[in-house]
């Protein structure tokens, strides 16, 4: 017999702890999802005006674009800080924060996007610009406003 311990041994071996980059990494993912499941609700809104007897109906979706952004900070906050790994200045952990800085504040342009999007949906139609310029997840819709009731 003898083989018994051969078996068991690397069994008994204890794991390496992980390296602060690998839980900085692990945290970074689930931020990233949590920014990008609360970035849906930032570009979803929807609003109408009544001009010159008829209606103009806007309408905001979640854009590919955004969640593409975020993720891009991420991925290339954590290359970097690969690369970065053990340098004297601007040292991995600087990095990961810097891309956790992108990714976050990705998604407070979103969330601030939508009130100034919406604000200028309604004063360009206000002032008689029908047709302004949006952001490529906002969908434009005319028809004459119902004036029965």
């Amino acid at each position: 017999m003898g083989d018994e311990r051969l078996l068991t041994e690397p069994v008994l071996r204890p794991r390496p702890a992980p390296s602060q980059l690998t839980k900085d990494a692990r945290w970074l993912v689930v931020i990233v999802v949590l920014c990008i499941v609360f970035q849906q609700p930032g570009s979803t809104w929807g609003t109408s005006f009544p001009h010159a007897g008829q209606e103009y109906d806007f309408e905001s979706h979640p854009a590919l674009g955004w969640t593409l952004v975020t993720v891009g900070f991420a991925v290339v906050g954590f290359l970097v800080a690969i690369g970065r790994r053990g340098a004297r200045r601007f040292d991995e952990h600087t990095v990961m924060g810097l891309a956790l800085a992108g990714v976050v504040g990705t998604t407070v342009l979103v969330w601030l996007l939508m009130p100034a999007q919406i604000a200028w949906v309604q004063w360009a139609v206000e002032h008689g610009w029908t047709h302004p310029f949006v952001i490529g997840n906002v969908t434009e819709q005319v028809r004459y406003a119902d004036y029965a009731g």
